[in-house]
């Protein structure tokens, strides 16, 4: 059974100008306090402007009808414009719009789409959901490979209900399925090990920076004092000691 997203309020540092993230926490401040009417002020024109943590704020009060009259469509419109720019969070919402119709005729294969879209961005509710309708096919053809492969997935960042899932598929599922969503489940770990170490390399580049013309000038004034000492050794050899002798006072 798909379970309902619990409501939350997005905040993303470090993507949107300070004075858009300013606007934002002034929102969220006034979601705390529980003053919805301003909290919806606050986020409309930001949203307006394609902030898409305002859009998925602004979708999330018009889903609950907080400050405002309840309203689907309108919190469809306002998911669709964030899911639109690749925000999981409102990927994930279009999907429980979609699938328990609310607003919108009901359409599992349109939700399941959604969901998918989220669970491959790492949303763990969408993946424990994309499991169920795997291991139901509701609104997708039935996967018992796939669904333990999402449940997997959900249930790696902690997620209960995927726990749950995952075992419900024990007596089911073969073990060519289960060999399957093993191989499914090493290509990810693989590309994700793959992705960090490139965001790793990415981070630490300029840490590792190759010398600059400044220190290559150095080795070239080190390499020209090395033949002036080798020089002046020409002129004054250096006395050579027998082996095992000690040197003469």
């Amino acid at each position: 059974m798909v379970k309902f997203f619990r409501l939350f309020f997005l905040v993303s540092a470090g993507v949107f100008a300070i004075n858009a993230y300013a606007g934002l926490q002034e929102g969220v401040d006034a979601i705390i306090r529980s003053d919805f009417a301003t909290a919806l002020k606050i986020f409309h024109p930001l949203a307006e402007k394609g902030n898409v943590a305002a859009q998925v704020n602004l979708g999330n009060l018009y889903m609950k009808g907080l400050g405002v009259e309840q309203n689907y469509l309108l919190a469809r419109h306002w998911y669709l414009k964030a899911a639109e720019q690749g925000e999981r969070i409102a990927q994930s919402k279009l999907g429980i719009l979609y699938y328990y119709g609310l607003g919108i005729d009901k359409d599992p294969a349109e939700a399941a789409r959604w969901f998918q879209k989220a669970a491959e961005q790492g949303e763990t509710s969408a993946q424990s959901i994309l499991g169920s309708l795997y291991a139901a096919g509701d609104g997708v053809q039935k996967n018992l490979s796939l669904a333990l492969y999402w449940y997997t997935m959900a249930e790696e960042r902690g997620d209960g209900e995927a726990a749950k899932g995952r075992k419900s598929l024990e007596e089911e599922i073969t073990p060519g399925q289960r060999d399957e969503a093993l191989r499914l489940m090493a290509e990810t770990r693989k590309l994700r090990g793959e992705q960090e170490a490139k965001d790793f390399a990415k981070a630490t580049a300029g840490l590792l920076a190759p010398p600059g013309p400044s220190a290559q000038g150095d080795s070239a004034k080190l390499g020209q004092g090395s033949t002036v000492a080798a020089d002046k050794r020409k002129k004054h050899p250096t006395k050579k000691q027998t082996p095992n002798q000690p040197e003469k006072k």
